[in-house]
This record gives C-alpha cells, sequence and structure tokens, in this order.
C-alpha cells in the first residue's frame, strides 16, 4: 500500500477521532458553547445542541471521514469529501462572522470544544482535500450535492422551529427578523456558498497535472 494511502487513512482516523471528542465535550457542556442562551439547559448532556447546524455538520464530518475510509477506492469519495468540506466550511464562516459579533456573552473561543466544533471542522477537510485528494475530479454536480444538507437544513428549521420552540439561529426566525429578512440572509448565504463552490472547482481543474 502507497505510503500518501496509508498517510492518508491515518490523517482521516485521527481527524475523526478529534471530531467526535469535540462533540462529546461539547454535549456534556464543558466550557459555554452555546451562542444562544436558551439552547443551553441543565441536563447532563445538552440533547438541543444536536438541532444546530453546527453539531448537525460535525457529526456529518465524522461519519464522512469513517465513510471515506471504508469506500476508499470508490468515486462516491469525492462527493463526501466536497459535501462535508462545504458543509463544515459553512459552520465556521458562519460562525466566526456572523454569530460571534451577535453573541449574548463572551465566548471562550479557545477551549478545545469551541475550537474544534468551529475551527477544526472547517479546516481538517480543507486540508484533507489540498494534501491528499485528486485534484481535476471535481464539478459543479459536486458542489450541487454539497449543497443539499445545509438547504435541508434551513428549510426544515425555518418551517417548523417556532411550532417546536426552537430556531437555532436568529436569522432562521421569522418571528424575530422578519420573513422577508429570512429569505434575504438565505440568498446571502447561498450566494457565498455557491460562489466558494465555483471557485473550488475552479481551482481544482487548475490543479490538473499535464
Amino acid at each position: 500500500m502507497p505510503i500518501k494511502e496509508n498517510a492518508h487513512k491515518l490523517y482521516l482516523l485521527i481527524s475523526a477521532g478529534l471530531i467526535m471528542y469535540g462533540i462529546i465535550m461539547g454535549l456534556i457542556g464543558r466550557g459555554q458553547i452555546h451562542l444562544l442562551l436558551d439552547i443551553a439547559d441543565n441536563t447532563p448532556i445538552h440533547f438541543h445542541a444536536l438541532k444546530t447546524f453546527t453539531y448537525q455538520s460535525n457529526i456529518l464530518l465524522v461519519i464522512g471521514f469513517l465513510t471515506m475510509l471504508v469506500l476508499y477506492k470508490s468515486k462516491v469519495r469525492h462527493y463526501i469529501s466536497t459535501s462535508i468540506m462545504l458543509a463544515t466550511g459553512l459552520t465556521g464562516l458562519v460562525y466566526n462572522f456572523l454569530l460571534v459579533p451577535f453573541a449574548q456573552a463572551p465566548l471562550p473561543f479557545f477551549n478545545f470544544e469551541n475550537f474544534s466544533t468551529h475551527v477544526l471542522a472547517m479546516v481538517l477537510p480543507l486540508l484533507n482535500y489540498l494534501i491528499f485528494e485528486d485534484k481535476g475530479l471535481l464539478n459543479q454536480r459536486h458542489i450541487l450535492v454539497g449543497m443539499i444538507f445545509p438547504i435541508v437544513y434551513w428549510a426544515v428549521f425555518v418551517t417548523i422551529g417556532e411550532r417546536i420552540s426552537f430556531v437555532p439561529y436568529f436569522f432562521m426566525n421569522p418571528g424575530y427578523v422578519g420573513w422577508a429578512t429570512v429569505f434575504a440572509w438565505f440568498g446571502a448565504l447561498l450566494a457565498i456558498f455557491s460562489g466558494l463552490g465555483f471557485l473550488l472547482v475552479l481551482y481544482d481543474k487548475s490543479r490538473i497535472i499535464k
């Protein structure tokens, strides 16, 4: 087995372990991990956090890395790699550039739980692509598949969030910011997401070894 393949598999395994550890530590409440005060509760495990895009995308990342190990020789690996990179990239961008400025309380950014779920989760899939994945294989179809999870998540919680008294982010809450603002944020995030995907495909094509 080539050295690079061995290194790649080890990277996937270690990365999955690091992210899973951050998820577990966050769910059992080590440090303040939530931007919305009503998400935190007094139970030993903060199950409400599992409704947030942050935790769902992190869990998707762990499952994705482990699935890539199992399906290492399959072309499906490239869809998984792109999907988890886009989903957790969105998590990192929204958290660091949109949610933190509106936090209701100071955030201990440098505890491992925050760092793992909002920074490592964004960086590790990106490094996986840059260092290990073959280039020249991505196309717009990969980006479209990668957009499915964020769009479905948005649609579900915008539709039922008020009914279940849980809207994870202020810009998804029509009762707080109004429907026009909700759709404006969705359009802006979708445009950013699509733009980043387009740039990723362009970069990927430029890295083809001729």
